[in-house]
């Protein structure tokens, strides 16, 4: 099939083919430059860039038929900056606006979103290979309740709070602390989720009163082109939301060390991730980190047998392994050990392996030919250093020339690389454990931190087991669901990164924080100048009778250094 050259529409200009936007989408178009959303195989994507930019194309594949799906124009890194500085323009004008206006762009965002469903999940199957029923719930699903979440809360999250004075110094005081916009947030977006990690990390900005600027991996530009389209179809102030199209290397690089940039949010590699990190350091802009992870599961002795095989078929084979919050790790207590395997190696094998664009289909290929051989060289490691070999290991023949890789299940922790490094897989290793207490230490010995997952019958041992996790998330009985909950905060330790996205602490995270208060000036503060004994006196008696413990010891002191109190007093009131 050849490959498709997509079309670009400019503002002030029609397509030659009428195959853009919804005849009643919004438009305000004066500034900047839009795509429309072009038919594509087997599904049609937008694609977005500025005129000066159209010099270099990215070449998508589809990785379960090794396809060409289109060709997508690049941004070129000297464009970049006046990306950022429309989007600035278009922020400042945004800050000023109401949250009802802000909502009601969510709102809008949602509807255009639903009615693009179809075509978005098969951008990201055409790209990436995942099943549909997986592109619509881990993609659509959770970016439709991240809109609905952040249009129900944000105003509330990011209103004005008082801060009460509650020392008898500062009673004259009030107070607020304001959650102000940090103006354009660069999203630097990984290919596993290729639409909802950037969509709901720029809805997030946008609901804070930010600009975001999306680059997305290069393997998935199609899917990522999508976060602008959805923003302008629903009536975004143009520039609001972009989208530059490039390499890591180039334009993403670009972009994090743009001056105009008042944080990065940053999904990928731990090294990669400290790349930003000290590139942003040097002009201390703020980062957000979210670096992958290697998440156990610990299924204890008394868990329900049925549900945990379940939850590990799921949590370790869905997206072909590709999630950084997927279960690499399984130790099992005791005698559940043999039974777990057995029934896990059952349900393993009956998983229906072939292009996601068919509905039946729960594994598809991995992203790329790179992906795979890493995948293949990990087992094949492990294998060598010891590790049991129970299942899969191989390429399953699905009549595909795409990069399918079979759910392989090993046995033991080797002394090899696959018991540290993220595997981004189909494969998980399971180890038998003596207990809950076996379980925690060999879940702590990894230097990631993003998830992990608690499997027993019993509540007060999964929070016991829960509290000495080294985990972002915890799940009891579940795993990763809550990535799809918008109300609860995502985010690692150790090496899968810090800070967080989701809820009230990824809204805030967007955001400075200013304390500004009120005060008469009718009341001198007795700590300014001119400096003399009787001060000094006067707060150390006052750090007594604020400070002390006891009411008879507070009462000891304000009598013995009442004459420093009422020197302190004379100065509040001027009388120095």
């Amino acid at each position: 099939m050849a490959a498709r050259r997509w079309p670009i529409r400019c503002a002030g200009q029609r397509p030659d083919l009428q195959i853009g936007p919804p005849r009643n989408c919004k438009y305000d178009g004066p500034r900047g430059c839009h795509a429309p959303a072009v038919r594509a195989e087997p599904g049609r994507s937008p694609v977005s860039t500025t005129p000066s930019s159209l010099r270099r194309e990215l070449r998508v594949v589809n990785p379960a038929t090794l396809e060409d799906v289109g060709l997508v124009a690049t941004t070129e890194p000297e464009g970049v900056g006046e990306i950022v500085a429309e989007a600035r323009y278009a922020q400042e004008q945004w800050a000023r606006q109401p949250f009802a206006v802000r909502t009601r762009l969510l709102r809008d965002a949602a509807r255009a979103l639903l009615e693009s469903m179809d075509e978005i999940a098969a951008t990201i199957v055409a790209e990436t290979g995942k099943p549909t029923l997986e592109a619509i719930t881990t993609e659509v699903f959770v970016s439709l309740d991240t809109l609905a979440w952040l249009a129900r809360h944000a105003g509330q999250v990011l209103r004005r709070e008082r801060v009460p004075f509650r020392q008898p110094h500062l009673l004259h005081k009030r107070g607020w602390l304001s959650y102000e916009p940090l103006g354009v947030v660069a999203i630097v977006s990984p290919w596993n989720f290729p639409f909802s990690i950037p969509f709901t990390q720029a809805a997030t900005a946008v609901a804070a009163g930010n600009a975001a600027v999306v680059k997305p991996a290069e393997l998935t530009p199609l899917s990522g082109a999508w976060v602008e389209e959805i923003f302008r179809r629903a009536g975004a102030p143009t520039g609001l939301v972009r989208v530059v199209q490039g390499t890591g290397e180039t334009v993403g690089d670009t972009l994090v060390r743009s001056r105009g940039i008042g944080r990065i949010v940053f999904t990928g590699s731990p090294a990669v991730g400290r790349a930003v990190a000290v590139n942003a350091a040097e002009r201390l802009c703020p980062v957000t980190l979210e670096l992958g992870g290697k998440d156990p599961m610990l299924v204890l002795g008394d868990a329900d047998l049925d549900r945990a095989v379940e939850g590990a078929l799921w949590g370790s084979f869905s997206n072909c392994g590709q999630i950084c919050s997927g279960v690499e790790r399984i130790y099992v207590e005791g005698d559940l050990f043999d039974p777990f395997v057995s029934r896990l190696l059952d349900r393993a094998a009956a998983l229906t392996i072939g292009d996601g664009s068919n509905a039946d289909v729960e594994l598809g290929p991995l992203v790329s030919e790179e992906q795979r051989s890493h995948v293949e060289d990990l087992v094949a490691d492990a294998v060598a250093a010891g590790a049991v070999l129970v299942a899969g290991g191989g390429r399953p023949d699905v009549g595909l020339p795409g990069w399918f890789h079979e759910p392989t299940i090993l046995v033991g922790e080797p002394d090899a690389r696959i018991s540290g490094e993220e595997i981004f897989g189909p494969v998980v290793t399971i180890v038998k454990i003596d207990n809950a207490e076996d379980g925690i230490r060999r879940s702590n010995a990894s230097t990631y931190g993003l998830g992990a997952s608690v499997w027993t019958r019993d509540r007060a041992k999964a929070r016991a087991v829960a509290s000495r996790l080294e985990a972002g998330s915890v799940w009891t009985n579940d795993v990763a669901y809550s990535y799809g909950a918008c109300q609860a905060p995502w985010g690692g330790r150790k090496e899968s990164g810090f800070g967080r996205t989701h809820a009230q602490h990824g809204l805030r995270e967007l955001s400075h924080v200013k304390f500004s208060d009120a005060d008469s000036g009718r009341v001198s503060p007795p700590w300014w100048f001119p400096y003399d004994d009787r001060a000094a006196d006067g707060f150390r008696a006052a750090a007594g009778v604020v400070y002390g413990r006891g009411a008879a010891a507070r009462a000891r002191v304000l009598w013995r250094q009442r004459r420093g109190l009422v020197a302190l007093g004379r100065r509040a009131l001027g009388r120095r």
